[in-house]
């Protein structure tokens, strides 16, 4: 597979979990994540996933407005991929931003890419 278009579809895939109607829909996120899938959360919490889990939290909110910068692919392995970018999270009720360093897993499995593995780390850059 061309990497570019697997950088694309890979970013598309890191786009589609961060909407709201995405992460609150059982079938959609099982579509998207692997039956193993473990995420070291912002928070610090780990999570892992059980088949028929949503996302629920305050980000699944019409308020919530995330953007990916710098985004980028290793090819690990023809069907592992290491993604890793920026996400900014602005809050429109509080004009707040939070960013946060993120790196993916996805495993090509049984016909389609699934997150293994998600980090998300808060920093303290200053977002314009």
């Amino acid at each position: 597979m061309d990497s570019d278009f697997l950088k694309e579809h890979i970013l598309n895939l890191e786009k589609s979990l961060l909407k709201p109607e995405v992460r609150l829909s059982a079938e959609k996120v099982s579509g998207l994540l692997s039956d193993e899938f473990t995420e070291y959360c912002s928070s610090g919490k780990i999570y892992k996933y059980k088949k028929g889990d949503v996302i629920n939290s305050k980000d699944n909110s019409d308020v919530q407005i995330w953007k990916i910068k710098d985004f980028s692919i290793d090819i690990l392995a023809e069907d592992i991929i290491l993604a890793k970018y920026k996400a900014i999270k602005n809050n429109k009720l509080e004009d707040k931003k939070i960013c946060s360093i993120r790196s993916s897993i996805w495993k090509y499995i049984e016909g389609s890419w699934k997150m293994i593995f998600h980090q998300g780390t808060l920093t303290n850059q200053k977002i314009t």
